[in-house]
């Protein structure tokens, strides 16, 4: 039932029928098939996850408010408890950030402004990301192109493979058709000579050997409606025969010492050595960071009463230096502030951190990074190795080409005259016209191993393309 409703689907598309050139037909399956699309839509993914992983760190801003308006209702009317301004600059190995967080508490007789400012700035000496970032964008690069690279030779060999089983049905059916002509040629010459009659065991011989021979052609011609079911189902085209099969280009694959599957999985291995000294560098840091702040109040407005509660600091300012190393870290803020009488009242503050070294969970995370890396390392050799060899037969195949191209046009050459002279004696009553047939169909069947070798040759190309992407 499913395959009839293929069938009549396919039988309302409108068909081009007509023999086809190759590249035509590359053309189609290359641009606008089905495979070919999804391709598309694949590759433009892979593109926009690179830009993505390319966009650099940018400066991150922010700013919050908060307000308590009803607070203290029987002495004010109004308290901005915080009106913030933050900013935060990457850098390769340092990080900056700033935030300049400020007040305003307005009770009906003054208001007060606290403003203040602080920086902090943060030099780590460990093993940075960048390096990881860079290489992990670059295995992207080289996968995207690569999938997209292998998908359209795929496309391509997937397309002759098809025309190859094709033209290879064809010559099978053509090869059944003259065996059977053959066999009831036999079987007549037979009887008219008296060499056998109907019921004798020569007879029934060369009857047996004429069933098996329709036999074999109903099977190769229900073979090639299957066939020519794909062939439509694939391409859009009925088919009717194909011409101008290029000859192959085969890539000088001997010269090329690398390719894109080996230089990724080379990435692979480097990116998860980056790991390995990620996780050391985050499990024993070497980091300074300094830092500042400033700050106070001042007066902006007064009204017929000096304002009430507890007058701020007119100014402060402060200082932090700290280091975090393997295990411990210490700090120190000091600084001071001054009032509204310029009064100073100086301040400091140490802190100060141990642990015990790394964590069992640390630690086997670290091992299990390590044992990651080796097995990059053996991917990559594994991938080295296996571009190496494959590159070695498939130059190998293509010099068996190369021969076997030069022996069959040898060869064509040779039945080529020989068809011809059958032709002149024929001419002059030398040969039957079953002896200029022979050699005619002889010359037809080289004509599809001719076809089918350049297919052949083209599949090859591709996959040495594939291999050195």
């Amino acid at each position: 039932m499913i395959r009839s409703l293929i069938a009549f689907f396919l039988l309302i598309i409108p068909f081009a029928a007509y023999s086809a050139p190759f590249d035509e037909i590359m053309a189609v399956m290359e641009n606008d098939s089905q495979d070919a699309a999804g391709l598309e839509l694949s590759y433009e993914s892979g593109l926009i996850s690179i830009a993505e992983s390319e966009l650099d760190d940018t400066v991150d801003y922010s700013v919050s408010f908060a307000a308590d308006p009803l607070a203290d209702m029987d002495e004010g009317i109004l308290r901005i408890n915080e009106l913030s301004f933050g900013v935060v600059l990457p850098d390769d190995d340092t990080a900056i950030s700033a935030s300049i967080p400020s007040g305003i508490r307005y009770d009906g007789r003054g208001a007060v402004i606290s403003p203040s400012l602080s920086i902090s700035h943060t030099f780590d000496w460990g093993h940075d990301d960048e390096r990881l970032k860079d290489l992990q964008t670059e295995a992207l690069r080289m996968s995207v192109g690569r999938q997209y690279g292998t998908g359209k030779l795929s496309i391509r060999q997937n397309t002759i493979s098809l025309m190859i089983e094709i033209l290879s049905n064809e010559k099978s059916i053509e090869e059944s058709r003259e065996v059977l002509r053959d066999i009831d040629r036999d079987i007549s010459d037979s009887i008219s000579l008296g060499i056998t009659s109907e019921g004798s065991i020569l007879y029934q011989e060369l009857m047996l050997e004429r069933k098996r021979s329709e036999d074999s052609l109903r099977i190769s011609e229900r073979e090639r409606e299957e066939l020519l079911f794909r062939y439509s189902a694939l391409t859009g085209l009925s088919w009717d025969g194909l011409t101008d099969i290029p000859d192959p280009v085969f890539p000088d694959i001997l010269s090329v010492i690398s390719s894109s599957s080996v230089n990724e999985a080379e990435a692979e291995m480097l990116i998860a050595e980056e790991n390995v000294l990620l996780e050391e560098s985050q499990q024993n840091p070497r980091k300074l960071t300094i830092g500042g702040e400033a700050g106070g109040s001042a007066e902006i407005a007064e009204g017929l009463y000096p304002l009430t509660g507890t007058r701020e600091d007119a100014l402060k300012l402060s200082g932090t230096v700290g280091w975090e190393g393997n295990d411990w870290s210490l700090s120190a803020t000091g600084g001071g502030t001054w009032d509204h009488d310029f009064r100073f009242t100086p301040s400091l503050a140490l802190y100060a951190s141990w642990r015990s070294g790394t964590t069992e969970s640390d630690d086997l995370r670290l091992r299990s990074l390590r044992n990651e890396a080796r097995i990059r390392e053996d991917d990559y050799r594994d991938a080295r190795r296996s571009f190496e060899e494959s590159r070695e037969d498939i130059w190998g195949r293509m010099l068996s080409w190369q021969r076997e191209i030069a022996e069959l046009e040898a060869e064509e050459s040779y039945k080529k005259a020989l068809y011809e002279m059958a032709l002149v004696k024929h001419g002059r009553g030398l040969v039957t016209a079953e002896d200029v047939h022979d050699a005619e169909i002889d010359l037809h069947l080289l004509d599809f191993d001719h076809d089918i070798l350049l297919l052949q040759g083209l599949s090859l190309q591709a996959e040495a393309e594939a291999l050195i992407l």
